[in-house]
């Protein structure tokens, strides 16, 4: 491959060929930003507190509006996914996620880490995993729950290296420089951002290869008779369509938000899709208030070492990863998802309330990998779960609806829950985010109900 093919766009071919380049792309960007973000979530709790000399409730916050930004951000990712594609996208968003943990390292006051890393560097992460998973309904139709399962295998691998390497890198060199080394691996995010190559449509391609024997037609006639007007051996039908493809193939800009507004409402308008959305809020709440608050909790409650909390995150991952490969070898098979999803979430909720009793590591470290294997299930289920309730055309919008969404009970729910760490005990904080994410399964309940009943009927 030549670096002129990489910047032309391939021709439409879904589940094959470049498809495969870009899932192994997608891959290692989910790597560099949401398995960094949430890897190394619960060690910067702890590395603020201990900086900038906080409390829990603070020190909580910076990671708390970092996940939350990279969720609420999530339809503005979509609009931009819209109108400039998956690679500007992309690009754009490695840029801030590396301006904003390195400019970290210069942090001195809590206020530069809230601007320089919660909010920039979420914008970014925000922006490349929507452009990281967008990208790939583009490449797959057939193979679509494999490769978003492949693809989350980056955010688990993420999560199992980063909670060793970030405590390593804090401990031995400091809150600083830790940053400034760290920052170098998320170049990773602007170069697959570069290699994103959306396939080009039917009319791309014909018009960039022309129909050849009608061509060799053509010329041959035009040698014959000495006529070098192509207009004339064209008949009006093949005229027009000449004409056609010589137009510009992308869209105005107000037929682009025409049609941006017309999704947005056709989705509003569909129950199934404020079930899922209210799922995804309360959700959120469990799963990064989990990251953010389960490794100060341990430390401080059960008397484990920061490196003994981290390899519970990295066990955490493992079990990520181990549900990610069990999706992935039943991906061509199907079955309700509805359901793997519902099961999933509440599983993950309840073993979050179990963790907030743990006294001793071998329960932790159980604990932590049984709740990364539901995760895993469930994170991996989300695009999936979210493609089966709207279209094609439709699934950027909603998975940017979804994020913003989950952003929103992140944003309010995980601050409740370090609040009521800080005032009951944590014990009691931990144990309302895992609450949230069984109530979570009641919102997406009449989804389910209605599916099993759709099931059943088939079968009749």
């Amino acid at each position: 491959m030549t670096v002129l093919q990489i910047f032309k766009k391939p021709q439409r071919s879904k589940d094959k060929g470049y498809a495969w380049v870009i899932l192994f792309f997608s891959f290692l960007s989910h790597f560099a930003h949401v398995g960094f973000s949430y890897g190394i979530a619960g060690n910067l709790t702890i590395a603020h507190q201990q900086f900038f000399n906080i409390n829990l409730q603070k020190g909580s916050l910076l990671g708390t509006i970092h996940v939350g930004v990279l969720l609420l951000f999530g339809p503005i990712a979509s609009v931009l996914i819209k109108k400039f594609g998956c690679r500007a996208t992309q690009i754009f968003g490695g840029a801030c996620i590396l301006a904003g943990i390195a400019l970290s390292a210069l942090s001195r006051q809590l206020w530069h880490a809230v601007i320089l890393y919660s909010v920039f560097a979420g914008l970014g992460v925000s922006f490349c995993f929507n452009a990281s998973s967008v990208i790939l309904t583009f490449h797959f139709e057939r193979y679509k729950y494999i490769a978003f399962s492949l693809a989350m295998l980056g955010n688990y691998l993420g999560i199992v290296l980063w909670p060793l390497m970030s405590q390593y890198l804090l401990n031995e060199f400091g809150y600083s420089y830790a940053m400034g080394i760290m920052s170098t691996f998320t170049l990773i995010n602007i170069l697959t951002g570069i290699l994103y190559v959306e396939p080009s449509s039917d009319n791309d391609s014909e018009k960039e290869n022309p129909d050849k024997p009608k061509e060799l037609e053509l010329s041959q006639a035009g040698s014959e008779t000495g006529a070098d007007n192509r207009a004339v051996e064209l008949s009006e039908e093949e005229v027009k369509v000449e004409v056609k493809l010589s137009k510009p193939v992308e869209e105005t800009r107000e037929i682009q938000e025409t049609k941006l507004r017309q999704e947005f409402i056709e989705l509003l308008k569909l129950p199934k899709v404020w079930m899922f959305l209210i799922c995804g809020m309360f959700w959120c709440a469990t799963d990064a208030g989990f990251f953010v608050l389960i490794n100060d909790y341990i430390v401080y409650n059960a008397g484990l070492t920061e490196y003994e909390a981290a390899f519970g995150i990295t066990l955490l991952g493992i079990g990520n990863i181990v549900a990610c490969v069990c999706l992935v070898v039943t991906g061509s098979l199907k079955f309700n998802r509805f359901i793997l999803y519902f099961c999933s979430i509440g599983l993950t909720g309840i073993l979050t309330v179990i963790t907030a009793f743990t006294s001793n590591k071998t329960m932790y470290y159980i604990l932590t990998t049984l709740w990364g294997m539901a995760n895993g299930v469930a994170v991996a289920s989300i695009l999936g779960f979210a493609s089966d309730l709207c279209t094609a055309e439709q699934l950027p919008m909603l998975f940017g609806m979804e994020c913003f969404f989950e952003g929103i009970g992140g944003i309010a729910l995980v601050p409740l829950s370090a609040y009521i760490s800080q005032t009951a005990g944590e014990k009691f904080g931990i144990i309302f985010i895992g609450c949230c994410g069984i109530v979570a399964t009641f919102a997406i309940f009449p989804i389910i109900v209605k599916s099993v009943k759709k099931q059943q009927e088939l079968h009749i």
